[in-house]
């Protein structure tokens, strides 16, 4: 008897491997599979405007990345003590003004150059539910824990978000035709905004999906939400919010999504890292003793030489081992 529904996951034609790059754009998703790669030595970046959860703000994103298009003081706010944008998370607010800028235009000018290298872009959707300024009716990503008058919320309809991701796509291949576009749908359920508002949320999103994949064949889907909902099914995989997925529902798609994109060559070269960073956080009995000290010599030379093999550098690692 089978007591769990197994989703079935066909590998990707296409895999990554170290000498690759990545860019993750969309919500918590982007966040954890990124968190697992770069710590991992892959050249992954992630959410250069930070997370975001609608489509349209994630396309006008998108647009800016590819153009390269710079924020001017003019674009910045200021409310409760910091500045902000508001095609922003406020991870990107500052007390200084100055400091926000400079922040804001360097996380968009890396993400311009990983776009035009990237072998795959990871797209994940949060929810359909938009909100805008009643100021000038401009959307925005982050409503900055401003009034809730000074905003109007809507569901975006399919057709609008169907256009507007397609045309950023068509704009990322023009600069880079190779990359691949797989799209996922966020497994966290935004019961802020009801719990059926969530379900009709949600199903937009698949459709959105659906439709982008018919216009285009070459677009990928890996089913983070079927994962966490189908899959794992239980609240023993949920924080205890009982909305955000468990680290060990994270380590599972993170299992996942390693068998569908990792090539076996990066799949190898991970069991290496994996060893030499365990090593990094392992505590002796007796710091100064020679054994230790011959395994601090032997593991920094395999940092050494994994070095030529990765993107990523074992500095932390190593100053952990001599720390």
């Amino acid at each position: 008897m089978k007591f769990r529904t197994e989703i079935p996951i066909t590998e990707a034609e296409n895999n990554l491997g170290y000498t690759d790059s990545v860019l993750l754009v969309g919500s918590c998703f982007s966040v954890h599979i990124h968190n697992k790669m770069f710590g991992l030595k892959f050249n992954s970046q992630s959410n250069p405007f930070g997370i975001v959860y609608n489509p349209l703000s994630l396309s006008s994103q998108l647009l800016r990345i590819v153009n390269n298009q710079a924020y001017t003081e003019n674009d910045l706010h200021f409310k409760n003590e910091r500045w902000f944008s508001f095609d922003h998370h406020s991870d990107f607010s500052y007390t200084d003004k100055k400091e926000c800028l400079t922040t804001i235009n360097e996380s968009l000018e890396l993400a311009h150059n990983q776009t035009k290298t990237a072998k795959f872009l990871f797209l994940t959707l949060g929810s359909s539910w938009v909100y805008h300024r009643n100021q000038n009716s401009e959307i925005v990503s982050n409503c900055h824990k401003i009034s809730a008058k000074e905003f109007t919320k809507f569901l975006a309809s399919t057709n609008d978000m169907v256009e507007q991701l397609s045309y950023s796509i068509s704009e990322i291949k023009k600069v880079n035709p190779n990359v691949q576009i797989v799209f996922s749908v966020s497994p966290v359920r935004h019961l802020a905004d009801g719990f059926f508002e969530n379900q009709v949320s949600k199903g937009r999103l698949f459709d959105v999906i659906h439709q982008l994949q018919e216009n285009d064949a070459s677009i990928g889907y890996f089913p983070s939400y079927e994962l966490l909902l189908d899959d794992l099914r239980d609240y023993r995989f949920y924080k205890s919010d009982l909305v955000h997925p468990s680290n060990d529902a994270i380590q599972y798609i993170w299992e996942k999504f390693t068998e569908t994109y990792i090539s076996s060559t990066a799949k190898t070269t991970i069991t290496k890292v994996e060893k030499v960073i365990q090593a990094a956080n392992h505590r002796p009995f007796n710091p100064k003793s020679e054994a230790h000290q011959k395994f601090i010599t032997k593991t920094i030379s395999s940092m050494k030489a994994l070095e030529k093999e990765v993107f990523g550098r074992f500095d932390e690692e190593a100053e952990k081992l001599n720390g």
